[in-house]
């Protein structure tokens, strides 16, 4: 569904492309982030920090086959212009 601009009910939107939130997330759900969260929850609750490697490892490879399949739709904020208004406003994908 299309979004319409709720500052002049215009159809003329389109999405406003910016691949640093693409680049974040990506940062953020690497396979080396994921791992070392791992170890450190587990050096906070005084557990072997092998378990927490094992545990970042299988998470970050879910994540992966996730993405390959686009399993995991990300809930992103997307930027949305209306070309008549010019408003810029935000949906939830």
């Amino acid at each position: 569904m299309k979004p319409v601009c709720p500052r002049c009910q215009s159809s003329a939107v389109y999405v406003m492309t910016d691949s640093t939130n693409h680049q974040l997330i990506d940062e953020l759900l690497s396979p080396a982030a994921l791992i070392g969260l791992g170890v450190s929850l587990c050096k906070s609750f005084k557990v072997h920090p092998v378990i927490g490697v094992i545990a970042g490892t299988a998470i970050a490879t879910v994540i992966e086959l996730a993405k390959l399949h686009s399993a995991l739709p990300m809930l992103v904020n997307k930027q949305h212009r209306c070309d008549d208004c010019t408003h810029i406003f935000s949906t939830i994908n």
